[in-house]
C-alpha cells in the first residue's frame, strides 16, 4: 500500500475509534497511566519464555516504542493504530526517555469489526531512529519493517525495524507491513513542558520523568 492510501486508512481508523470509544483504552486519558501500561506491556513481552528472539534483539535494538493498545477498526478497508511511548538507546548504554508516539496503518481485506493488541517496535538502524525523531516516518517506505525473530537461534531477516504483537482478547491477527510513526507533540509539551520535543527527550535527555523509571530497569537489562 502507498503512503498515501496508509495516510487515507490511518484516518479511517480515527474516524471509527470517534465513533466507537469503547474500543480504545478507557484509561488513556492520563499520560502517567500511558507510561505504566507500556512498562506493563514490555515486561510482559521479555518475560515470555518463547521471545528468546525479542530479548536477543532488544540488546542491539537502538529504540524502542511500545503501544499497548494497537486496535484494528474497518470494514473491508480499514486501520491500526494507538498510542505509546518511546525509548532511546545513549551512548553509554542507558535509556532516554519516555516521549509519546503515535503510530498508525492502513489496511486492506476482509475486515468487519474491531481488534486490539499490544504492539514492541525496535529500532534497529540508525537511520530509523532518525526518522521517527524527525516528524512522520513511513515504515515500509522510509524504513523496511519485518516481524521480529522470536525462537531461540533466530535473528531473523535484517530490517530497520522488527515488530512484535501480542493478541488482547478473541483476535483474529494483524500483520504490520506499513504506516507511519510519529511524535505526539502536544502530549510530551503536556507532561514535560515548553520545549519539549521528541529530540530534546530521547536524543539530548534534557527532559525526564521518574515514572519512566520501571521501562529504564527493564531495559537495563539489555
Amino acid at each position: 500500500m502507498g503512503c498515501r492510501a496508509a495516510t487515507i486508512a490511518a484516518a479511517f481508523l480515527v474516524g471509527c475509534l470517534a465513533l466507537i470509544p469503547a474500543c480504545g483504552n478507557a484509561d488513556s486519558a492520563a499520560d502517567n497511566d500511558r507510561i505504566e501500561r507500556a512498562a506493563q506491556v514490555l515486561d510482559r513481552f521479555v518475560n515470555d519464555p518463547a521471545n528468546h528472539g525479542l530479548r536477543e534483539a532488544l540488546k542491539r535494538a537502538r529504540g524502542v516504542l511500545i503501544v499497548p493498545m494497537y486496535v484494528r477498526a474497518g470494514i473491508v478497508i480499514g486501520g491500526t493504530g494507538g498510542s505509546g511511548v518511546m525509548m532511546l538507546r545513549r551512548p553509554d548504554g542507558g535509556w532516554n526517555g519516555p516521549a509519546f508516539y503515535d503510530a498508525a496503518a492502513g489496511t486492506l481485506g476482509p475486515q468487519v469489526g474491531v481488534s486490539k493488541s499490544e504492539l514492541v517496535m525496535l529500532f534497529m538502524s540508525q537511520r530509523s531512529v532518525e526518522r521517527a525523531l524527525h516528524g512522520s516516518m513511513q515504515f515500509g517506505a522510509d524504513a523496511s519493517i519485518a516481524a521480529g525473530p522470536v525462537g531461540a537461534g533466530e535473528r531473523g531477516p535484517f530490517a530497520d525495524i522488527y515488530t512484535y504483537v501480542r493478541p488482547v482478547g478473541a483476535y483474529a491477527g494483524v500483520s504490520v507491513s506499513t504506516g507511519a510513526v510519529e511524535p505526539d507533540r502536544s502530549e510530551n509539551e503536556q507532561f514535560y513542558g515548553s520545549g519539549a520535543t521528541a529530540e530534546a527527550i530521547l536524543v539530548e535527555g534534557r527532559y525526564n520523568s521518574d515514572r519512566g523509571d520501571k521501562l529504564r530497569r527493564i531495559l537495563a537489562q539489555y
